[in-house]
């Protein structure tokens, strides 16, 4: 399937692939991390304000603790008050002796000066002869009738309920019967809850509130012409916790509902805390992070736009330039300009063609030269072969045999012969050949040494050395490298000595080299002289026909190793010459140089 897709893939441009590889990816990341961003800001957030709310009924809740057990504390206080039971169950034979009685209670004003929170205080009683004085009422058959009455009438405890009187709004009531043993008297205290009280310490401009005895209408409320009304912040559901938003009206609130059981463990005030600014707050968020993804999603599809066309027209530039170059139309290509990869690949390409180019000019100049070499090669071959069997050489050596014939005897005169047909023969069998052993090498020169002992004596002592780690049958040289070398050192380096003349030939290796060091103890070569030689070295054979010499053995080996490789020749005036040559050691590759 991955090489399916690929192969798909590679059907369309560049431009197309990176719309359909990087654009896909890009909108997913994107939209992926721009979701994430948004389902987490909008939980963090959520739960923020979901806390805050629940701080805040949490709050309230306390407050409303703190005033209900007031009313509470107050009318236990009342309940005890020997003196107020006293007053209740006094039969006053006259109105006025009642109110005077009434006026020397002060119990009942030192409580609604210390607690704050009482809206009024008033006892109601069946004792017809205390008048409606001060916090006293008659409970006429219209009170006892009412449900509040009749509840305190049947429950000892004190508990709450909500009142609504002619012209004023619903409050909040705490209902006590005073207990009047031993009496046939009963009087029943409500205490109500001042609004303004709960108003001043319950109110907080980020939150809407509303607080609900059991299942009635509320008792308060943050708008004070709602107090009386049903609950807005509810709803159908059972709201146990602040994740719900309840939409009333089109709005939304956000709600913590929290209760407050009452001390007889009947009356529960509900508290509905509302935040009605964290919808909206959450909308600005959720449009706000939605906005920074879309502005992403499009400032990454402009810049991937304007890359791919970028990326595209270089390389439709590079694309040209290599077809105009497989047609063989050099002249076309440009560079294009940058530092980056592709601008490399230019660069490289610019001069691959221009290698190409040179490539070409050299394949023309060596086919035209080719026969040439060729040529230079059988007359290179031919000079060598003429050189070693030179007539100067061979008269010299005839010339030693027919002395030596005429002071010796017969075994003498076959010893010469025997050498000088060995070297001979060598010469002969050399012509034609590409290559032949070291040993094979060195033996030739074995021969051509003992020659010019016979004819030089005591004059002429050779010596060599071959590394151990050359194998002599195995190691392949050209033919006649050698020879050439340590004839020069006995004809020219110990020419004109008046010592013995000592040559000394030494063989090495030098990695997968072998370098061949032939050194005289002759008279050196002056300076001028050694410049002088040092430059003809370099001149072909071709150009010096008639010359075997150092020269043709160093172009031979140039043309056959490779131009690093060579001959050299150092001279100290009056201490000697060595001439070195370095070639390759053809054993170690597997086909030879070219």
């Amino acid at each position: 399937m991955k090489h399916s897709f690929v192969k798909h893939l590679n059907q369309f441009s560049i431009r197309r692939q990176l719309f359909i590889i990087y654009l896909p990816i890009i909108i997913l990341s994107t939209v992926t991390i721009g979701l994430m961003l948004v389902w987490d800001s909008t939980k963090q957030l959520t739960g923020n304000y979901q806390h805050l709310t629940e701080l805040n009924a949490q709050r309230v809740k306390s407050i409303l603790f703190d005033t209900t057990n007031t009313l509470t504390n107050s009318a236990s206080t009342l309940s005890n008050d020997t003196h107020l039971r006293t007053i209740l169950t006094t039969s006053f034979s006259e109105e006025q002796e009642a109110a005077d009685t009434i006026s020397e209670y002060e119990r009942i004003d030192e409580i609604r000066s210390l607690q704050t929170s009482i809206a009024d205080l008033t006892i109601y009683t069946t004792n017809e002869t205390i008048p409606d004085y001060k916090f006293f009422r008659q409970a006429d058959d219209a009170i006892k009738e009412s449900l509040w009455y009749q509840r305190a009438m049947k429950q000892p405890d004190a508990f709450l309920m909500t009142s609504e009187q002619e012209g004023e709004m619903n409050r909040l009531t705490l209902y006590k019967n005073l207990p009047l043993p031993l009496s046939e008297e009963s009087a029943v205290l409500a205490i109500q809850v001042d609004y303004n009280y709960l108003s001043n310490r319950l109110r907080n401009s980020s939150y809407k509130l509303e607080l609900q005895l059991n299942d009635d209408a509320n008792f308060y409320s943050d708008t004070i012409n709602q107090v009386g009304e049903p609950i807005r912040f509810s709803s159908d559901s059972e709201l146990s916790t602040a994740d719900t938003f309840l939409k009333k009206n089109d709005d939304r609130f956000l709600i913590a509902k929290s209760t407050l059981p009452m001390s007889n463990k009947e009356d529960i005030i509900t508290i509905y805390s509302a935040d009605t600014n964290a919808y909206s707050n959450l909308r600005a968020n959720l449009i706000r992070w939605s906005t920074i993804v879309l502005v992403i999603l499009i400032t990454t599809f402009i810049i991937v736009f304007l890359f791919a066309r970028f990326f595209t027209k270089r390389i439709s530039q590079l694309q040209q330039a290599v077809y105009f170059a497989s047609i063989e139309d050099y002249d076309f290509f440009q560079n294009i300009s940058g530092e980056d990869e592709i601008s490399q690949i230019s660069l490289d390409f610019h001069k691959i063609i221009q290698r190409i180019k040179k490539k070409e000019e050299e394949i023309y100049r060596s086919r035209l030269a080719q026969q040439e070499l060729l040529t230079q090669q059988q007359q290179m071959e031919f000079n060598i072969l003429a050189g070693q069997i030179n007539p100067h050489f061979l008269f010299n050596t005839l010339e030693t045999i027919r002395m030596m014939a005429l002071t010796s005897g017969n075994s003498d005169v076959v010893y010469a012969i025997k050498l000088l047909a060995k070297s001979m023969r060598y010469t002969l069998e050399a012509h034609g050949t590409k290559r032949t052993s070291l040993e094979e090498s060195l033996d030739a020169v074995h021969v051509y040494v003992k020659i010019q002992r016979m004819r030089f004596g005591d004059r002429v002592n050779f010596s060599y050395s071959v590394s151990n780690e050359i194998d002599q049958k195995e190691v392949q040289i050209l033919p006649l490298l050698i020879q050439p070398l340590v004839e020069n050192a006995i004809s020219h380096g110990l020419e004109g000595i008046t010592y013995p003349g000592f040559v000394r030939l030494t063989i090495t290796k030098d990695g997968h080299d072998l370098v061949i060091v032939v050194q005289d103890n002759g008279s050196g070569i002056p300076p001028e002289k050694l410049e002088h030689l040092q430059q003809k070295i370099k001149t072909p054979s071709t150009h010096a026909k008639k010359n075997i010499g150092l020269a043709n053995v160093n172009h031979r080996v140039k043309m056959f190793y490779g131009p690093e490789y060579g001959l050299t020749i150092e001279s100290v005036l009056g201490s000697g010459t060595q001439v070195t040559l370095r070639i390759h050691d053809l054993s170690q590759d597997s086909s030879s140089p070219h």
